[in-house]
């Protein structure tokens, strides 16, 4: 059996690839309070934060991979060569300097989305 998708079919009965990522979510916090005191203009904050998120993530080597609402589900995935089997052919990952720094490039993402969400002139305009 096979389903039919945009780029052609995709078989179920072949198996996945495992793969190592960090995955991370970003929520704006009181969005339904936000909603109510910005009716119409909530798209235009939703939209300023998605730019801050989307940027920043992307600038740090990770991906904006679903924008839910009032939220966003952002993704780092480790390169091949950067990931292994261990003796009970559990999938890990390598103990390199690449390794920690691609984890601290997630991390100084989400610090970075922070501070300029905060020092957001364009979002202090649409809040005021």
């Amino acid at each position: 059996m096979s389903f039919q998708s945009i780029g052609g079919d995709v078989d179920p009965m072949i198996p996945g690839k495992k793969m190592m990522a960090i995955f991370g979510f970003c929520d704006i916090r009181n969005f339904t309070d936000a909603t109510e005191i910005l009716q119409q203009e909530v798209m235009v904050y939703v939209n300023e934060i998605a730019e801050i998120v989307h940027g920043t993530v992307d600038f740090f080597s990770g991906a904006a991979n679903k924008n839910i609402g009032d939220a966003f589900l952002l993704v780092w995935k480790f390169p091949q060569d950067e990931v292994e089997y261990d003796e009970e052919g559990q999938l890990q990952l390598k103990d390199t300097d690449s390794v920690r720094g691609f984890a601290d490039m997630a991390l100084v993402s989400f610090l970075k989305i922070i501070a300029k969400v905060n020092r957001s002139k364009k979002l202090d305009k649409v809040l005021s």
